[in-house]
């Protein structure tokens, strides 16, 4: 049992240093980007807005959160 035991241990190290250089080497020989992207040759996203309320005339909506029922822990015991 030992024996496996070691030869596991030994095995999954192996395999564990092939994989991070595997890696390593796959990503230094990877394709570098031929050129930067701009700034300015990205599209600027339009602003995003709220919808108007005629109700409020400031602009704000003041939410109250509904009331909660009491909720019971699963995880409680009625033992003693």
């Amino acid at each position: 049992m030992k024996l496996y035991k070691a030869f596991l241990h030994f095995l999954i190290t192996l395999v564990s240093a092939f994989a991070f250089l595997t890696g390593w080497a796959t990503l230094a020989h990877s394709l570098k980007p031929t050129q930067p992207v701009k700034q300015e040759a990205l599209a600027p996203l339009p602003p995003v807005g709220l919808p108007d309320s005629s109700s409020s005339s400031s602009g704000l909506q003041i939410f109250s959160p509904a009331p909660r029922a009491r909720a019971q822990s699963m995880f409680v015991t009625r033992g003693s």
